[in-house]
């Protein structure tokens, strides 16, 4: 009797030792940041999650989304202006959003030095341009004139691109008296390619657009 349990001891402690053996699998996998920002950024603006898997998914296999390339035909275009901006925003026929800014003239800034954007007269200086895309954003600071259609300074680039190993900007500056751009080449992990993405201010008519492309 006392040989039996001691045999069913034995048993029982090492089919223990070989379960701590086994490794631990978490019951989901956390999710990269740059994909869960890019997730979170698509449902803001009401993209289901299974539109969201098909996209990131295209994404990461190296194909783009409608929504990088403003000479895209959108579905539907919303434009309005907030505290911090006026924006557009592109739903296209795959379900992916570009939203575009050109920063406001802040109030608080008027007659303060170039605290954020500044106008005097048709002069706007210090204004930031912005597109995403959720995995893709891109920005610049430009200064620019209404009046006589010229883009005068173009600066501070920042730029953020899920999937990519490495990015660099490549392009700053004024291709046009009325443009100012960027250019940012990044090489893409997944499927290893190299592509480039730009976002540019053109001013024209006395009106300031945004474009973008990868």
């Amino acid at each position: 009797m006392k040989l039996r349990t001691m045999s069913t001891g034995i048993v029982g402690l090492v089919a223990s030792l070989a379960l701590a053996a086994l490794p631990v699998v978490p019951s989901q996998a956390s999710e990269d940041p740059t994909i869960a920002s890019s997730r979170a950024f698509l449902a803001s603006y009401g993209v289901d999650a299974r539109t969201q898997n098909t996209l990131i998914e295209t994404y990461l296999s190296g194909g783009t989304w409608d929504s990088m390339s403003s000479a895209a035909q959108p579905r539907s275009v919303v434009s309005y202006s907030a505290a911090d901006g006026d924006y557009t925003v592109n739903t296209y026929d795959d379900g992916s959003i570009a939203v575009s800014r050109i920063e406001s003239v802040s109030e608080r800034s008027l007659g303060r030095g170039i605290s954020g954007c500044t106008a005097s007269g048709m002069t706007r200086s210090n204004c930031k341009i912005d597109m995403w895309v959720g995995l893709v954003s891109l920005s610049f600071y430009a200064s620019y004139n209404l009046g006589n259609n010229t883009v005068t300074n173009v600066y501070g680039a920042g730029w953020s691109i899920g999937g990519a190993c490495g990015a660099n900007l490549v392009y700053l500056g004024r291709p046009a008296t009325n443009i100012g751009r960027m250019d940012v080449s990044a090489q893409m992990c997944g499927i290893p390619y190299s592509t480039t993405f730009w976002l540019q201010l053109t001013v024209r008519s006395g009106s300031a657009s945004v474009s973008w492309s990868p």
